[in-house]
This record gives C-alpha cells, sequence and structure tokens, in this order.
C-alpha cells in the first residue's frame, strides 16, 4: 500500500473518530466531576504562553475538590493518537497557540472573526462576543465550551489573550458556578481591568452569555 494511500485512509479514520454527536445537548456544566474522572488529560500549545500553564492548575484544583480524577497535562504534540482519540480533553489556550482550539472548535461549531487592531469576535450557536481592539489593553474575553464526541467529554476553555484564557479558568476554578450554570454546556466571558493592575480579578468576571 503506497503512502498517498495510508495518508488518505489515515485521514478518513481521524474524521471518523471526531465527529461529534449531538454537541453540548447530553452534556451540561453540573456533570463536569463525572465527565472528567478518568482518562483525561490537559491539552496546551506547545507554543502556549506560561499563563496558558497557570489557567490548567485552577481547573485541577477545582476537579480535585470535586472528587474528579488528576488529569495529565500534555502538549497536542505531546498527546498520543489513543489519548487525542479516545480521551477525556480539556482544551486550554486559543487558536493562536493551540491547534486543538481551532480543531474541536469546528467539530463544534466555534468560529471567530480577527481584524487586527480592530476587533476580535468569537461566534458560537448564534451566540457571539468580541473585544474592541482599538480600546487600551484592559478588556478580554472568553468562550467555555462542554461538548461530546463519540462517548468521551471535551472541554474548551481559551480567550482573545492570555487573559481571557485565564478568565474562563479562574470562573470554572470555582464549583459554585458549575451549580449556578449548571444547565448549561456554553458561556461566554467577559473580563475588564477595573482596578487597573493589568491581573485577572474573579469580581471583573462577568457572564455574557450562556445557553
Amino acid at each position: 500500500m503506497n503512502r498517498k494511500v495510508m495518508a488518505v485512509m489515515a485521514m478518513v479514520s481521524m474524521v471518523v473518530v471526531f465527529s461529534p454527536v449531538n454537541a453540548g445537548e447530553e452534556n451540561n456544566i453540573r456533570g463536569i466531576p463525572q465527565f472528567f474522572v478518568e482518562n483525561t488529560y490537559f491539552v496546551v500549545g506547545s507554543g502556549a504562553m506560561c499563563q496558558d500553564i497557570l489557567s490548567t492548575a485552577k481547573l485541577s484544583h477545582a476537579l480535585a475538590l470535586c472528587g474528579a480524577g488528576n488529569p495529565e497535562g500534555r502538549t497536542e504534540k505531546l498527546l498520543t493518537t489513543t489519548e487525542r482519540t479516545e480521551g477525556n480533553l480539556i482544551i486550554v489556550g486559543g487558536p493562536a497557540v493551540n491547534p486543538l482550539a481551532t480543531e474541536f472548535g469546528g467539530y463544534f461549531g466555534i468560529s471567530y472573526t480577527y481584524r487586527p487592531k480592530v476587533v476580535f469576535e468569537i461566534q458560537c450557536e448564534r451566540r457571539t462576543i468580541s473585544v474592541d481592539l482599538q480600546k487600551p489593553p484592559g478588556e478580554d474575553i472568553c468562550i467555555i465550551y462542554l461538548g461530546k464526541s463519540k462517548t468521551r467529554n471535551v472541554l474548551l476553555v481559551w480567550g482573545y489573550g492570555w487573559q481571557g484564557t485565564y478568565v474562563g479558568a479562574m470562573f470554572m476554578g470555582n464549583p459554585k458556578n458549575w451549580s449556578k450554570y449548571g444547565n448549561a454546556h456554553l458561556l461566554l466571558l467577559r473580563w475588564i481591568d477595573k482596578n487597573k493592575d493589568g491581573l485577572v480579578d474573579a469580581e471583573e468576571i462577568m457572564v455574557e452569555k450562556f445557553s
């Protein structure tokens, strides 16, 4: 069998494995402790900023508090084929630094529009959130999406910049929010740096839209 045929077969196999089934309908945030008990992997981009790695610590702490498992850490390059196709994945960091955010975002209908120095907008399920890039720094946005692909679960947490991703991790790092928005599978968050210190504080996070 020549290499071209083998490559095509591999691509077809991947498409079949990753086709989402009723994405977002079977899962909701309240069930996170059960969804990520075992065979779970944090995935950050190999070129990600260290802040994305710090974000996984927030999420890991919350999972431990609720009795879920202790996920292994991976980059998209270290993730094995079996882990990629069968594991429960918590994907942290946006498309600029994490290729899996783009890949799985496509499966779950997440898209974005980027006009440099003008605007960045995230779109999902007819809901949008945007950040005006013409304004001074001090604002960011984030998407949190819990979906199902075949029999495993996928959680995406990413923002426009590192603050946006950290916003999602801090929000999901508080299990009380899992109860408050327990029936949701999609959350769009906004952060405004009210005290102008450049850091993300919990009271600066707003849930703008959810479903």
